[in-house]
């Protein structure tokens, strides 16, 4: 998803990864979960999974990163371009949940 955003709209690559992660965790949930609550053990997170999902909000609130795409200047107009090209970026093929156009089309109108 940051890939297609900051070619099209110029955002910083790690501001548009942290504004997309809160839907990416989301989405992913089904496959990390047990994962991400030996992380949040491992940090000290109560709450596991969910735990993490909200440090990562927090972190992202007190690093004043905003909460939507729109905020950087992404316009949701464009999201069938998009969709179209975050499937064509090779980093797609490694999320834990494969990725077609209805899981990025949510993901991109969570994000925005």
């Amino acid at each position: 998803m940051s890939h297609p955003i900051g070619a099209f709209f110029n955002t910083h690559h790690g501001t548009t990864n942290a504004v997309c992660m809160p839907a990416v965790l989301t989405l992913n949930a089904p496959a990390i979960h047990k994962r991400f609550d030996q992380a949040a053990s491992y940090l000290g997170l109560e709450g596991g999974f969910d735990g993490f999902c909200d440090f990562v909000q927090r972190f992202n609130d007190q690093l004043r990163i905003p909460r939507s795409l729109s905020d950087l200047g992404a316009d949701p107009s464009r999201l069938e371009y998009l969709i179209s090209m975050a499937l064509d970026d090779p980093s797609c093929g490694g999320n834990p949940v494969p990725l077609n156009q209805d899981n990025l089309r949510w993901l991109f109108e969570k994000s925005f």
